[in-house]
């Protein structure tokens, strides 16, 4: 049974209370053009109070359209973005420990939008990242084999740094003597020689490279063995 509105009559209601208690409304789907024939009706039926409340409401518009103003979506500064707007402190920091880590044989060091890897073949050794004042080292190695002074994060719940699961955050000088010792430990859990004709590199020179480089994705420069120039001592 329906009320002449169109309602269904609550006939539950009915016989517990003997009139009409409550209804429930027929659902349907409330679209721009139904909003529309209902203005319209207003319009015609009721000028005046439309007219006090005027609301300029297209709703033959059935999408969105946002202002020319709304803000719209930036993303996310790169690596190398950050570690160039990054304090003199930062950039000799992260200088002095990519040349630490890079001293071992055989290893590559490439700069991508979130790291700076470095790694030899398919042995990734240690990734760097830069947020904010920190300067973030992950190593490849198991986090009961490092000291607990250093305060090293697990991140093996990660599957970003499944591979690098050690975290060093270093935000002092004394944070850069556990890193070098970290990167030791590490090269040597997975063989690593040093290199003793090993040229340091200039790693704010690479970011610049990677940046205005002619838009490369990448940039990796090897550090590889020296020929030999003369009769070993």
């Amino acid at each position: 049974m329906r009320t002449y509105s169109g309602k269904y009559v609550d006939d539950n209601a009915i016989a517990a209370n003997g009139f009409v208690a409550s209804v429930k409304e027929e659902s349907f789907l409330v679209d721009g053009g139904l909003l529309a024939l209902a203005l319209n009706d207003e319009r015609k039926y009721y000028p005046d109070e439309v007219a006090a409340t005027a609301v300029n409401l297209d709703f033959a518009q059935d999408e969105f359209v946002p202002a020319a103003d709304a803000p719209k979506y930036v993303p996310s500064p790169t690596f190398a973005q950050k570690m160039l707007r990054a304090d003199e402190i930062i950039q000799d920091r992260y200088d002095e420990l990519k040349n630490y880590a890079l001293r071992f044989k055989k290893l590559k060091t490439r700069i991508s939008k979130k790291f700076d890897s470095i790694n030899q073949g398919r042995l990734q050794f240690v990734k760097l990242s830069v947020a904010g004042k920190t300067l973030k080292l992950y190593l490849n190695m198991d986090i009961e084999t490092t000291d607990p002074k250093f305060h090293c994060k697990d991140m093996r719940d990660k599957k970003t740094y499944v591979t690098v699961p050690v975290l060093l955050r270093i935000k002092s000088g004394r944070a850069m003597r556990y890193a070098k010792i970290l990167i030791d430990q590490c090269a040597a859990q997975h063989g690593l020689k040093e290199n003793p004709k090993f040229m340091e590199v200039d790693a704010i020179g690479m970011i610049e490279q990677f940046l205005y480089g002619g838009g490369e994705e990448e940039v990796a420069a090897e550090n590889a063995d020296m020929p030999e120039t003369g009769a070993e001592e």
